[in-house]
């Protein structure tokens, strides 16, 4: 129930949410996630999917979303469904106009619980496919979904559909395994403004203290260790001495040496599978 919790997390409670999401099975021993050359497509967890034991899909229902995501993950139809969706996903909440002003309470702007579930039976429709070829041809299809999506997105949106996706990477499972590869793909083929919201969802949450989730943290070495994605040549890892040292200190936990300096092929075989997503 990890991500049925995560609904009803506020988004800065980040170490409540580290908490949950690091909890795995009692029978799994988990690899060191700084394993050099670790290859997670090989580990056997990532051919299992994980039990998911709460009806997610029914605030899906309610919004129509449920079956034309599935129709559209198979068959890329109707065109306009990216954006469709993204219009249901951000349609942002209002306090009740009959309620007086000085007595509102606080309130979502967005349905995270909806954002949430979407990127869940998005993972779920996928990974349940039995044909290769047909996974396959669906995640690309993901891909340009979410970044259909993102780009219709403000910060906030933006900043919450990442968490979503985000919240995926967990310990090792087919879930994680296909959402450590879109986040990647997502950053290697967005805009600045995507890279740096998922740059920053994916280090927030290490700079807390432990326990951290394991994809999650496979996911991040995989980004700042790979040349290609070139994280360190962005913008934004420069934007102010804060930010700087931040990033250092990120890096220096990851690994001493230089990471600006690492070269070759990526720790965890990802950057290919970006490209391939891509």
């Amino acid at each position: 129930y990890a991500l049925k919790l995560c609904d009803s997390i506020p988004a800065n409670c980040v170490q409540l949410r580290n908490l949950l999401l690091s909890a795995y099975p009692r029978d799994m021993r988990l690899p060191e996630p700084m394993t050099p050359n670790l290859k997670i497509d090989l580990l056997p967890d990532v051919s299992r999917s994980p039990e998911i034991a709460f009806a997610y899909a029914d605030v899906l229902d309610q919004e129509h979303l449920k079956s034309d995501l599935e129709r559209f993950l198979i068959s890329q139809n109707p065109a306009s469904f990216a954006r469709d969706a993204a219009s249901k996903l951000f349609a942002a909440s209002s306090p009740d106009s009959s309620t007086e002003p000085d007595t509102w309470t606080p309130v979502e702007r967005f349905n995270v619980g909806l954002i949430n579930a979407f990127v869940l039976h998005t993972v779920v429709t996928i990974t349940s496919m039995s044909d290769s070829t047909a996974r396959e041809s669906a995640q690309r299809v993901a891909l340009d979904m979410l970044r259909a999506i993102l780009a219709e997105a403000d910060p906030e949106a933006c900043y919450l559909m990442v968490n979503a996706i985000s919240n995926q990477l967990r310990f090792p499972s087919s879930h994680t395994y296909l959402c450590s590869r879109l986040v990647l793909a997502l950053f290697s083929k967005s805009d600045e403004r995507v890279r740096e919201c998922i740059a920053r969802v994916l280090i927030e949450r290490i700079l807390v203290n432990r326990p951290f989730p394991w994809g999650l943290l496979v996911t991040l070495i995989e980004l700042l260790r790979n040349p290609y994605y070139a994280f360190w040549n962005h913008e934004f890892t420069q934007r102010s001495p804060q930010i700087v040292d931040i990033l250092s200190a990120v890096a220096k936990s990851i690994r001493p040496a230089d990471t600006r300096a690492l070269s070759g092929s990526g720790a965890l075989g990802h950057g290919l599978a970006a490209q391939t997503l891509a």
